[in-house]
Order: structure tokens, then sequence, then C-alpha cells
């Protein structure tokens, strides 16, 4: 019997999925300390993640999308710190 596959399913051998799942890690992990890496590196997991259709592709999105917002929230707090203690602006 032949298995129909759907039409994100690994075609040509590379694991999206797992790619994406890997970048989601080190987003997350990036994302605390270089929000902006964090937020490139989630962006292109996201990527990644919608080239195919399996566990790891869902995993990854899931920790692409946290990293996104983590890298967010860090880098409008990083803003914020910077403009509030710096004695150019006078606040």
């Amino acid at each position: 019997m032949v298995a129909k596959t759907s039409s994100k399913e690994v075609k040509s051998g590379i694991p999206f999925g797992l790619i994406s799942y890997v970048l989601g890690i080190v987003a997350i992990v990036e994302a605390f300390f270089s929000p902006f890496a964090g937020i490139v590196l989630s962006i292109i997991g996201i990527a990644f993640s919608k080239k195919e259709n399996s566990d790891f592709s869902r995993k990854g999105k899931k920790l692409n999308l946290i990293a996104l917002i983590v890298g967010i929230i860090v880098l409008i707090l990083t803003v914020l710190v910077a403009y509030y203690t710096s004695p150019i602006f006078g606040v």
C-alpha cells in the first residue's frame, strides 16, 4: 500500500521541523542576552516550521513564538531602561 502524504511533509530529506525546534531553543536563550538576535532567529524558525507538518514543527513553532514575545519584551525593557537612565535625555 502507498501511504498518502500531505503537501507539507518532508520531500527533500531536510528535517525542517527539527531545524525549527532547535532554532526555537536557541532563540529563547538568545532573546535574554541579545533580544534583536532572538527576534531574528525566531522569525527564521517560524518560517522553517511552516515548511513541514510534524511534531517537531508544531513544537518548534510554539518555541519560536515564545522566543519572539520574550525578545520583543526584553527589547522594549532595554530601550526604556536605556532612555530613563541616560544622562543625555535628562529624564
